[in-house]
């Protein structure tokens, strides 16, 4: 059995692709964009590494200011900055003018967040590391390390916020054009399909239209070939019935109705002579007189709807030394059945 096509189904399936591309395509990018700044993060980890280089050439007599003085000197802004701490105490966070809003405050205080403090707990000794951390909603790439100093730890980190990064100009301009195109093959997936599934299922209206014509054609083929049949049933021009037949023919024509009938009967001296008269009754006699072979000599014509004075005209003509006319009988009407009228026509000719 044929299924229908659906044009909704097939075009809420396309939209759905459409959807699903689109979530996979927006998870894509942000694995992108996280790939991206842990490439970055392993940049800023040399650059943490040649400061702290910086540190370790102070001499002897170099303090906590000494440190805090290199690093407030790098290029900081509020996209990317550094902090100190000593232990849990914070030396330097962004600027002096930061840091002095911090002073008292434990590390833990300004990296608050879980990503931030597990972070700080996985920094190694003399070991630079980095990682993707959140503060205040904010997203950072950090990379940080602890180093000893005089007998005592202390923690450097340099914290770079994402957007500083992942929109650069060129970097930016590349992710959008990656969204804009793939955004317009969606739609035009979208469109594309739509168009195609309203043809399909125009088609497949327009195909189950025509499967209808066909099989009402069918129909009417097969109708008139019954029809065609019936009446090369009857057509006396092509041919020549037996007398088993003939009960049948008479009730058909008594319910058609049709009148008056003229019945001739013909008696030829042989069989032979019978065969050459029907091949003779061929081209005089048209589709309204029917003949019927009554046995291998008699022979049976039955004149549908002729006037009196034609039929017998036509009976007399068609007597010959070899065909003689034996009894005719005319019926006005079939008030009587033909039928019986018929037989008790045979019964006098016949002498039964």
């Amino acid at each position: 059995m044929k299924r229908k096509f659906n044009f909704f189904i097939v075009t809420a399936l396309v939209v759905f692709f459409a959807m699903a591309a689109d979530v996979f395509i927006i998870w894509q990018l942000n694995n992108y964009e996280t790939r991206f700044l842990e490439i970055y993060g392993a940049e800023q980890d040399g650059y943490v590494k040649v400061v702290l280089e910086e540190i370790n050439r102070l001499g002897d007599d170099a303090t906590e200011k000494d440190i805090t003085d290199i690093i407030s000197s790098l290029d900081a802004t509020a996209s990317r900055y550094w902090t100190v701490s000593k232990e849990d105490s914070i030396l330097f966070v962004k600027s002096v003018t930061e840091t002095n809003r911090y002073k008292g405050f434990t590390d833990g205080a300004y990296y608050a967040s879980d990503s931030a403090a597990a972070f700080l707990n996985r920094l190694g000794l003399n070991q630079v590391g980095h990682q993707i951390i959140y503060l205040n909603e904010d997203r950072f790439i950090a990379s940080g390390m602890i180093f000893d100093w005089r007998n005592q730890q202390y923690r450097i980190c340099l914290l770079t916020y994402d957007k500083v990064i992942l929109e650069d100009n060129i970097l930016l301009e590349c992710r959008n054009s990656i969204i804009i195109i793939l955004s317009l093959v969606l739609a035009l997936l979208i469109i594309l399909s739509m168009v195609m599934s309203k043809k399909i299922s125009g088609q497949a209206a327009r195909i189950a239209r025509q499967e209808e014509r066909v099989i009402w054609q069918n129909q009417q083929l097969e109708q008139l070939d019954e029809q065609l049949k019936r009446e090369h049933a009857f057509s006396a021009s092509k041919r020549v019935f037996k007398h088993t037949v003939l009960d049948e023919f008479l009730r058909t024509l008594d319910e058609r109705g049709a009148h008056p009938l003229h019945f001739a009967v013909f008696e030829t001296e042989t069989p032979e002579a019978r065969d050459e008269f029907f091949e003779h009754m061929q081209v005089v006699l048209d589709n309204s007189a029917l003949r019927f072979s009554m046995d291998d000599r008699r022979v049976l014509l039955i004149f549908v709807r002729y006037e009196k004075q034609v039929s017998s005209r036509i009976i007399e003509s068609l007597e010959n030394w070899e065909v003689r006319g034996v009894a005719d009988l005319y019926c006005e009407d079939n008030t009587e059945s033909y039928q019986r009228q018929f037989e008790q026509f045979w019964k006098a000719v016949t002498g039964t």
